[in-house]
């Protein structure tokens, strides 16, 4: 055996050996208790906003639709709160 052969061998034995482990995980979700929430404070503000623009619209072009559009924006702003 030369003296490389030798040393390579020594080498490929002193090192570790290659550990691999597999491990499996079972994660459980909880579902049933996920609830879902309306957010009803920026909902009634975003209704105000949208009352508050119609009013703005009516005055500007006096229309009939646009009445029509406001009172129902104000109905549904009043709903909300």
């Amino acid at each position: 055996m030369t003296e490389n052969a030798r040393v390579g061998s020594i080498t490929r034995s002193r090192r570790p050996p290659l550990v691999m482990p597999t491990n499996r995980v079972t994660v459980a979700l909880p579902f049933s208790k996920i609830t879902v929430e309306e957010p009803v404070h920026e909902l009634a503000e975003l209704a105000a906003i949208v009352a508050e623009l119609a009013a703005f619209v009516e005055a500007a072009a006096a229309e009939p639709e646009a009445t029509q559009l406001r009172l129902r924006a104000q109905a549904l702003a009043a709903r909300i709160r």
